[in-house]
């Protein structure tokens, strides 16, 4: 019985090493949930992101996303953003792809209409047991310019219960430094979050509206 139990618990920790290495690969905008799109076919997401430092940079982008789901396991989000600070109009596309809606992939296609660049963001997320989850995030895969050049590796570790979820990790390569998110559900479909980014020094507020 002894060694039935040992192996099970060793089957179980080799395949949460293998996830856990397979997401600092993948892995700044590590968020909440991060490889999984919007659970609806609207979004409405306003982020106010601010320096610790410098009470005047203040950023606010908003964008609104629509999901269309093409099967169980992929699904398509044009998303358009703009900051209305640099006054910028940012186009996106996002597919998510899940296995047995366990391990989730998303990648963004990010077009920046006055850098008239194009940039590429890969995360991941695998929900564990018990309201368990692990999420990873590769910032800037392609920077317009260069792979892998001033990009953001972060992955974070974080649980959720009935009204809120929290999380916290390390972000490394350019601008390292710890990660914390703290989402406070309203209803089951919008919430608002805050973030704490170490190594950018700065806190993000959101609010998500999300309906079908």
């Amino acid at each position: 019985m002894f060694n039935q139990n040992y192996k099970k618990m060793k089957n179980h920790l080799t395949l949460l090493l293998t996830v856990f290495t397979l997401l600092f690969t993948l892995s700044s905008k590590a968020q909440v949930y991060d490889g999984i799109t919007q659970p609806t076919r609207f979004r409405v997401w306003v982020p106010v992101t601010t320096s610790i430092h410098n009470e005047n940079a203040t950023t606010v982008a908003p964008f609104i996303g629509y999901k269309q789901d093409v099967c169980d396991w992929f699904s398509v989000t044009p998303v358009a953003q703009y900051n209305i600070n640099s006054e910028t109009f940012t186009p996106q596309v996002w597919l998510n792809f899940n296995v047995k809606q366990k391990f989730y992939v998303l990648s963004r296609s990010i077009y920046d209409t006055r850098a008239n660049e194009y940039r590429h963001t890969l995360s991941a997320t695998y929900k564990l047991p018990l309201g368990f989850m692990v999420d990873a995030t590769w910032e800037n895969l392609y920077n317009g310019k260069k792979f892998c050049d001033t990009d953001r590796l972060q992955f974070v570790a974080g649980y959720g219960y009935k009204w809120f979820v929290a999380n916290v990790g390390y972000s490394c390569r350019n601008k390292p430094g710890v990660i914390a998110n703290l989402r406070l559900k309203v209803t089951d479909y919008n919430w608002l979050q805050l973030k704490y980014d170490g190594g950018t020094e700065s806190i993000q507020i959101g609010c998500a509206l999300q309906f079908n």
